[in-house]
């Protein structure tokens, strides 16, 4: 029923996911739209109850208290090996993760991806067995988080090039000395999978190592949680390291070979990354398109002007587009198949059109887009990050040309 005077955010009476039907479905197998259903029940009655809260106090043990939730119901062993207890589902459940659970609440799927994708991962396709059992099994159950440490005050989009993290060897240790900034989990974690320059006489590029470190390690310093614009319920820290002691155990893959570790899971972390602004994407398009259905101006809902409706078309064009992309990019990376350019293509493309949907549907609310009654503030915060975070739109398009001219063999 149409209004013609205010509308709440209640009288939505949102079904989020509703938009998709069963042709944004057909791609998915049986098994993989059931698996989406599920995660979308748990998200909702779980997670969306204290997104409200977890946004207002920035509250990050209620976020925590969500991940050992996801615990509990086995869904952050997706990607992990059977043997050490995982479910060694691909890069497409994790994708449906993604963007489900970004649907609801995105900073809670940030502080998944961190522990389980972009710390896990490596460990699990370089790390030995004994490793994977010691560095992952609190990790899957939700009971520590981990974090991935790369980036440095003068290495962000250079993360190679611009690394001065050092890990030098004395005996059987490695002592690190450094720093890393806006690190995702950094100030929570107990690990983080931290990349330092082992052999500082070579270029960095074969030079790196990636080794596990321990939080609780003398010498480890969090100077800092930023405070950010969107994202609240997470954190992402600013870290020293002080003569910090690791055992050269921790090492994940060969020494001097971090670069082939770090570069291994970028593709599926694209994808995931992608997945997210997806999700949010989605959610932005619901409440713009529910909202249009209703609201009254002019004598008519708002919906049959040109300058609504065709928005809510641009929208949903590229939404599904970007899904498809998404879907080409995981089932590549699954099919061990080279995927860089799929999936910075879409992870960039994704992420560029995840801005200006939310921008989009603020603008098809009006004022009322403006105030905090609708979610449409909160994912505008949330969404910026995605043109900056897992590889800028600017460096992910130079990536994507020169894999497209290295494919005609330039």
């Amino acid at each position: 029923m149409s209004k013609e005077g205010h509308i709440s955010f209640e009288d939505l009476n949102l079904q989020f996911g509703q938009s998709m039907t069963p042709g944004s479905l057909f791609m998915f197998s049986e098994e993989e739209n059931n698996f989406r259903t599920e995660i979308r029940h748990f998200a909702k009655t779980e997670i969306d109850p204290l997104v409200e809260r977890i946004d207002r106090e920035d509250n990050v043990q209620l976020t925590m208290s969500l991940i050992r939730r996801m615990g509990e119901k086995k869904y952050l062993s997706l990607a992990f090996p059977k043997e050490i207890g995982g479910q060694d589902k691909g890069t497409i459940y994790r994708m449906i993760f993604g963007e489900e659970l970004s649907a609801i609440h995105y900073p809670t799927a940030v502080v998944y991806g961190a522990s389980c994708n972009l710390y896990g991962v490596p460990i699990i396709h370089f790390g030995t067995r004994e490793q994977q059992k010691k560095f992952l099994k609190s990790i899957m159950d939700g009971t520590a988080l981990g974090a991935i440490g790369i980036t440095e005050p003068t290495g962000g989009s250079d993360a190679i090039g611009g690394m001065r993290t050092t890990a030098i060897k004395k005996g059987d240790k490695y002592i690190i000395n450094g720093e890393k900034r806006f690190i995702t989990n950094g100030s929570i974690a107990k690990y983080i999978l931290l990349y330092c320059k082992t052999n500082t006489e070579v270029h960095p590029r074969k030079g790196i190592s990636a080794i596990v470190f321990p939080t609780d390690t003398p010498g480890f310093e969090v100077v800092k949680d930023y405070e950010l614009i969107g994202r609240k319920g997470s954190v992402n820290s600013y870290l020293k390291f002080n003569n910090c002691e690791v055992p050269e155990e921790n090492l994940i893959g060969k020494e001097n070979d971090g670069v082939t570790v770090m570069l291994n899971g970028l593709d599926a972390e694209r994808v995931f990354t992608g997945s997210q602004y997806l999700g949010i994407s989605r959610s932005a398009f619901e409440v713009a398109s529910k909202y249009s259905a209703l609201r009254r101006q002019f004598g008519k809902e708002i919906r049959e002007f040109e300058g609504i409706n065709f928005k809510i078309a641009e929208m949903y064009m590229k939404i599904e587009a970007g899904r498809l992309m998404l879907l080409r990019a995981a089932r590549m990376i699954d099919k061990g198949l080279p995927s860089t350019k799929e999936a910075g293509a879409a992870k960039c493309f994704v992420s560029d059109n995840a801005v200006q949907i939310v921008i989009d549907a603020l603008q098809v609310l009006g004022g009322i887009g403006y105030t905090k009654e609708f979610p449409l503030e909160r994912y505008l915060r949330d969404v910026k990050i995605a043109q900056i975070g897992a590889g800028t739109a600017e460096i992910l398009r130079y990536l994507i040309q020169r894999e497209v001219y290295k494919d005609l063999g330039y």
